[in-house]
């Protein structure tokens, strides 16, 4: 296999969490690799008469805390001076994260990953709708009237901000509160132009939640979030905790059944979050959790990530 040149486009490289971070666990395995590893963030990105480019650094990178990078070299490069651009920075999915994906479209030689068109078109949270059987009764929307009356159907109801991560902008209301209309009304106007979704609260996420590793869209592992006491949110980011989980059979149906649209928008890596076997997110920016899934159960998703990668060159 050649050596590649591959630019991470990602959050800065100072504030990885050296024992957690996806995106330094790909980069420490493609260095392993024999391939030339740089970075850029969002910001780092620009359009100059008909070339995109970006300000970028080279390094090498360890999992030795305090001096998990070096950086060698800075430079201002054409992106289609690299083999392989990899997106790995975090949500929110705002206009910003939009239109970097157009300007990372422009790029006429470089293979990015996952593709800028497909990360527009799978939103990880309205991307369920399309798979109404796989999911829990879901509702989207701004008008109270029509969410009070879904709310009515069900007991607890969580709402959602729609293009964030990591747990933040959820809530849990009690559908029969005094106060449900007015603490609803007061989430759909703190969540600006855009509309919110609403779920039935599904008691099993006590229990956890799953994450469904998915490669060129066939299942490689699992691995459970339990949330921690008296919270309902399994994230890490909030305070869950990863425990060792395995691929079942409902796991398996669900990534077979979303498995034509991750072929067909190119995805490569994406990461279906799963309660009680029903079909929650479908994760495409910047999947996490992979250092956890080898520490726990072994699975080694960078590894079987390159290798998938390089069998396209």
């Amino acid at each position: 296999m050649k050596s590649l040149r591959i630019a991470v486009q990602m959050d800065p490289i100072e504030t990885m969490i050296v024992n957690h971070d996806t995106s330094l666990a790909l980069m420490v395995e493609a260095q392993g690799r024999g391939h030339e590893l740089w970075w850029f963030s969002p910001n780092d990105l620009f359009y100059e008469t008909g070339t995109v480019k970006a300000r970028a650094r080279r390094v090498s990178v360890s999992f030795e805390q305090g001096k998990h990078y070096e950086t060698h070299e800075e430079a201002i490069r054409a992106v289609d001076d690299f083999d392989i651009v990899l997106v790995r920075q975090d949500p929110p999915f705002d206009m910003g994260y939009v239109t970097n994906t157009y300007l990372l479209e422009l790029a006429k030689k470089a293979l990015v990953i996952n593709p800028p068109r497909a990360i527009r078109n799978i939103s990880e949270k309205m991307s369920i709708l399309q798979f109404p059987e796989l999911t829990p009764k879901t509702w989207v929307g701004k008008d109270i009237d029509a969410l009070e009356a879904f709310a009515r159907q069900f007991d607890q109801l969580v709402l959602k901000v729609l293009y964030l991560m990591g747990g933040d902008g959820v809530i849990k209301l009690k559908s029969d509160a005094p106060d449900f209309r007015e603490k609803a009304s007061a989430f759909i106007a703190a969540s600006g132009r855009e509309p919110i979704l609403a779920q039935e609260f599904l008691p099993a996420v006590s229990g956890g939640d799953k994450r469904v590793f998915v490669l060129n869209g066939d299942p490689f592992a699992a691995l459970r979030r339990m949330p921690k006491e008296g919270d309902f949110r399994a994230n890490l980011h909030v305070g869950g905790v990863a425990v060792a989980g395995e691929l079942d059979e409902e796991d398996r149906a669900i990534t077979e059944a979303v498995a034509p649209l991750l072929k067909r928008e190119g995805i490569v890596f994406a990461g279906l979050d799963v309660i009680a076997g029903k079909l929650i997110e479908i994760n495409v920016t910047s999947p996490t959790l992979a250092q956890e899934l080898k520490r726990l159960s072994g699975f080694d998703l960078p590894k079987a990530f390159w290798e998938k990668v390089e069998a396209l060159f």
